[in-house]
């Protein structure tokens, strides 16, 4: 059922006014049924729609002048989330960069295992019910600004709103630990950074680096019910091996989170791309929120090679196929032994398929294995690891991972 995403995304057509055979439209529309399957959140369907005004005279340097999407998506695991984006790449003739995303989530069973790098779980089939859950509604709202400052620099900045109502089952991991945040609130964060852009294409990069450095700030001045700041380093690089179709991209990113930040954004890291840890952007293999904690470092690496293009009417595709292996590391001075205690790192490794379509709109599914750690269920809160197993996962979704 995984391969409709991409169906979909092969029968999608651009829009355009009545104009000669040769003029190449002025709009895009790209619609893609999601229909996929995790084993956090189980069977999900729903779609994402989005428009891409490309101009009369093309985008130039930017993939398109402005897109418009919105997302409908829910999962038998009673997972939801909409969304909906507008990202403005050329304002004032490429003065600055302006995006904004809005959404709302909800889950009856979001996951916490705790706070840390030492954290083995009881298997599934030995576990308590909504022993490891927690249910969560959430809304959010991300804007961000880029402004160009000379050569491939550019200063960025940005404000989040997210508030979370959350429901504490009893007899849970999250009844127990009592972490900040239990209570629910409001997150109102300003963000400012510095970023390097040399990529030599937004989407499908073969060469260059995006790398950035940022603070990050909450504070009841800004609305928030917490206190915190955070930092966070970020370096991508892309390289054309022999030729620009089999391309090694990395990430490599460290991210500091100090005050109060509440348990449910732990997973978040700072930075001018959402990025979470666990499910499909970072540690893919292991679930959304199985790892959080105070110190977060994080890498990734992915041989991307471009195995085909072609065109239908005036559209054009190009199809890849990946591997990758990935993983995250918390560092918490508050564990037994320490900062290096326990395994180097936790994630694992696959490898996917991937439809851009018309240099603008990339549609992918990755299928990982993740290396799962599991505890004694007579100690559930222990952190002394029984045995290890593999674990699936496999993720839709829109846009590489970095």
């Amino acid at each position: 059922m995984i391969w409709l995403a991409l169906a979909g995304a092969l029968f999608s057509q651009p829009v355009a006014a009545e104009a000669p055979e040769e003029t190449k439209a002025e709009n895009s529309i790209a619609v893609v049924p999601l229909i996929n399957f995790t084993t956090d959140r189980g069977v999900g369907y729903g779609a994402y729609g989005a428009v891409f005004h490309l101009g009369p005279e093309g985008p130039g340097d930017a993939p398109y002048l402005a897109q418009i999407g919105a997302q409908f998506y829910r999962t038998t695991g009673g997972y939801q989330d909409h969304k909906l984006v507008v990202d403005l790449p050329r304002l004032k003739d490429g003065a600055f960069r302006a995006n904004i995303q809005a959404g709302f989530e909800t889950w009856d069973g979001a996951f916490y295992f705790g706070q840390g790098n030492m954290l083995p779980r009881v298997r599934p089939e030995d576990t308590p019910e909504n022993y490891y859950t927690f249910g969560l509604d959430s809304v959010r709202v991300v804007s961000n600004v880029r402004v160009p400052i000379g050569g491939q620099f550019e200063l960025f900045t940005g404000h989040l709103a997210r508030g979370a109502e959350i429901t504490v089952y009893p007899d849970s991991r999250l009844e127990a630990d009592q972490p900040t945040g239990v209570e629910g609130g409001w997150i109102s964060q300003l963000q400012a950074g510095l970023l390097v852009d040399s990529r030599d294409h937004e989407i499908s990069p073969t060469e260059g680096l995006y790398s950035e450095v940022s603070m990050r700030v909450s504070h009841p001045a800004l609305g928030s019910t917490w206190t915190l700041w955070g930092a966070n380093i970020t370096n991508r690089q892309y390289h054309a091996l022999g030729q620009s179709k089999l391309v090694l991209a990395t990430r490599e990113a460290i991210d500091i989170q100090r005050g109060e930040t509440p348990f449910f954004h732990q997973i978040v890291m700072g930075g001018s791309e959402w990025v979470d840890i666990g499910g499909p952007i970072a540690m893919r293999g292991l679930p959304i929120g199985r790892y959080r904690g105070a110190n977060t470092a994080y890498g990734d690496a992915e041989l991307r090679w471009g195995i085909k293009d072609f065109s239908s009417r005036r559209s054009s595709y190009r199809l890849f196929l990946v591997s990758f292996i990935g993983g995250a590391r918390i560092f918490d001075v508050e564990e037994d032994g320490g900062l290096f205690e326990g395994d180097l790192a936790h994630g694992g490794a696959g490898g996917g398929i991937r439809l851009l379509y018309d240099e603008v709109f990339l549609v992918r599914v990755d299928i990982a294995a993740g290396r799962e750690a599991y505890t004694d269920p007579a100690d559930p809160l222990g952190t002394s690891v029984a045995e290890r197993a593999w674990v699936p996962g496999v993720y839709v979704a829109f846009n590489a991972p970095y």
